[in-house]
């Protein structure tokens, strides 16, 4: 990928081309990512199309030597923190909950769908961690970064990674051993 971003630093090919590249590599990790942090699949989308905005907006600003997945990620990670900073986003939730009360027990098709993709079990544990270790969780375990990645990624110290990786594992382990009692 880094190949591609020196091709079109060189102009050997458009934003446009590099961009669709992106898209296709990385949507469906973005996505994933996004997810993992707002919980709810058209949000996560909806961020995914605004992380990919960012990237063509922002091409020019990539370093020479900045690996674009750890790039992408950062722009994720941030663009879901300032979602959950939007003053909107309180006041959704409030509304979501007095609507689905009033709806009834019937599910709608978001929540059919959420479930269908939460019923792993091992993706339900991890999504059910405190917020600290679940991020440090699925950045290492499913979207493959190493522990300096993560570091970077999140603005914290390699230690601080590996402590939130171990208690994150070992709360997993605790939660998974328990359901089999």
């Amino acid at each position: 990928m880094e190949e591609l971003v020196e091709q079109y630093r060189n102009n050997q090919i458009d934003k446009d081309q590099l961009i669709q590249t992106l898209m296709t590599q990385y949507g469906a990790q973005v996505t994933r990512l996004a997810y993992s942090y707002v919980k709810d699949v058209q949000i996560a989308e909806n961020i995914a199309q605004e992380v990919f905005i960012k990237c063509y907006k922002k091409m020019h600003h990539l370093k020479k030597n900045t690996a674009v997945k750890a790039w992408i990620n950062s722009i994720t990670v941030n663009k879901c923190k300032d979602h959950f900073r939007s003053g909107w986003v309180k006041n959704l939730n409030l509304n979501a909950k007095f609507m689905h009360r009033l709806r009834g027990t019937a599910p709608s098709p978001e929540t059919e769908l959420s479930q269908r993709i939460q019923h792993d079990e091992l993706t339900e544990e991890v999504l059910a961690l405190p917020f600290k270790y679940r991020e440090a969780i699925i950045c290492y375990h499913f979207q493959e970064m190493s522990i300096n990645e993560i570091s970077a990624l999140l603005k914290i110290k390699v230690p601080t990674v590996s402590s939130r990786l171990r208690r994150g594992r070992q709360m997993l382990k605790e939660r998974l051993e328990g359901d089999r009692k």
